[in-house]
């Protein structure tokens, strides 16, 4: 199992991190090979990629390089808004 969550329950949290992503005005959409998050950035082609962690305890993006608790989506989304804008990688 890569997981230590379920399907449904991985894709419940990504959902949550999407509305949230969305509601800050940024460009994301659902990966269709293995349950994630694609977020558009500044470099044509280059997306973020937003996962959750095997052990379903945080979003991980930025090679897992980056992590939030996946209880605070919110928080989250804002933490990789910033992380877009540092990098000059962002959405809009």
């Amino acid at each position: 199992m890569r997981h230590a969550i379920r399907y449904d329950e991985e894709l419940r949290l990504l959902g949550e991190l999407y509305e949230e992503l969305a509601g800050l005005g940024l460009n994301v959409g659902f990966r269709d090979a293995l349950p994630g998050l694609t977020v558009t950035t500044d470099v044509p082609g280059v997306p973020l990629y937003v996962f959750v962690s095997e052990s379903g305890t945080d979003f991980d993006w930025h090679n897992a390089a980056m992590r939030h608790p996946v209880g605070d989506p919110a928080g989250a989304a804002r933490r990789i808004a910033a992380f877009l804008r540092e990098h000059r990688t962002g959405g809009r």
